[in-house]
């Protein structure tokens, strides 16, 4: 972004990455916006080569520099896992300095830390929700080094979802500190189809919605979540029946035929095989079945190699409780064996 103005900053980066040029633009946006149109904010070619100070025009850069820890010769604070664990490094002052991670998406962490220390605020997603001050932003100076204090800091999709709800959320996640985001079953259908039905909602007219639209809008939501580097979990519901060919959509009661030959592997409760309260979410397995183990592992399986943008993949059992096979086999162990 540009704004003219006799005063330069410039914002580069040490090399092309997706999330660090997402970081610089963000950056410049919202340094942009803070000094209304008393400062020109640049965005320098990627791969500057910093450890010169200079560009690839071999010409001395001033500027904000956004890079790895690595790229400056710093030091974590902690060893740890580097793809999971978030650390930052702020030194910014007259408008040049640098804003380092320990990871990509560290990076973008310290870019919205920096801001936050100038004054910014995003205290709920969505344009209306974010404060941005009228600033002097050559006088801004900012000096910080944090590691993040949990590992884990996700946002799970819950309730009923439009695609605009989601974007907003993944777009605010990182500026408020957090590092992952999680749709639950494999395309998150009941969520959004509770939004674009307008179930109960008496001032809205429901909307066409399949499961290929869901699909559609998750793979949109990928690329959002990819652009920051945001932990990508998945799943967790549907593997007690999605691999048996069974549907895993929410928790709707429905009346489904269930093949003989797969009868076998749902839990026994109470002398019978079958659906729990008509809902295959809630239907455990016959755990001790070394077949319907190999089934479940086998999806699993095809799943990840479907799926590489995934960093996390949840496994859970059913829901509900008392559901839990009663065989001879089954009982001689607890689920969790």
């Amino acid at each position: 972004m540009e704004k003219k103005g006799d005063k330069i900053i410039s914002i580069c980066v040490t090399r092309d990455n997706e999330t660090l040029r997402f970081s610089a633009e963000e950056l410049a946006k919202y340094l942009g916006r803070m000094s209304g149109d008393g400062i020109h904010i640049s965005l320098g070619e990627p791969c500057c080569n910093f450890a010169l100070g200079k560009d690839k025009a071999g010409k001395e850069k001033d500027c904000i520099w956004v890079g790895l820890f690595e790229d400056f010769g710093i030091t974590p604070a902690v060893e740890g896992n580097h793809e999971f664990d978030d650390e930052i490094h702020v030194e910014v002052s007259q408008g040049k300095g640098i804003i380092a991670g320990v990871n990509h998406r560290s990076a973008l962490l310290g870019v919205y830390r920096f801001l936050e220390e100038a004054g910014c605020m995003w205290v709920r997603p969505g344009k209306d929700g974010e404060y941005i001050p009228q600033k002097d932003v050559p006088g801004i100076s900012v000096q910080l080094h944090e590691k993040a204090s949990y590992r884990h800091r996700g946002i799970c999709i819950e309730g009923a979802n439009s695609y605009e709800n989601i974007a907003d959320i993944i777009d605010w996640a990182p500026k408020a500190g957090f590092n992952a985001y999680f749709f639950q079953f494999r395309e998150a259908y009941t969520f959004f189809e509770r939004w674009y039905s307008h179930a109960n909602n008496s001032f809205k007219e429901p909307e066409p919605f399949d499961l290929d639209m869901a699909r559609q809008l998750i793979k949109r939501a990928e690329k959002e979540i990819k652009k920051r580097d945001l932990i990508y979990h998945a799943a967790g519901h549907g593997w007690t029946c999605e691999p048996f060919g069974i549907p895993g959509l929410g928790w709707d009661e429905k009346q489904y035929e269930i093949k003989p030959e797969i009868k076998q592997y749902l839990a026994e409760v109470n002398g019978k095989r079958e659906l729990w309260g008509g809902r295959p979410i809630n239907t455990n397995l016959c755990y001790s079945n070394p077949e319907a183990r190999s089934i479940i592992i086998n999806d699993i399986v095809q799943y990840v190699e479907k799926n590489p943008q995934v960093d996390i993949l949840h496994f859970w059992l059913a829901d509900d409780s008392n559901n839990q096979c009663e065989c001879n086999g089954c009982r001689k162990m607890r689920p969790s064996d």
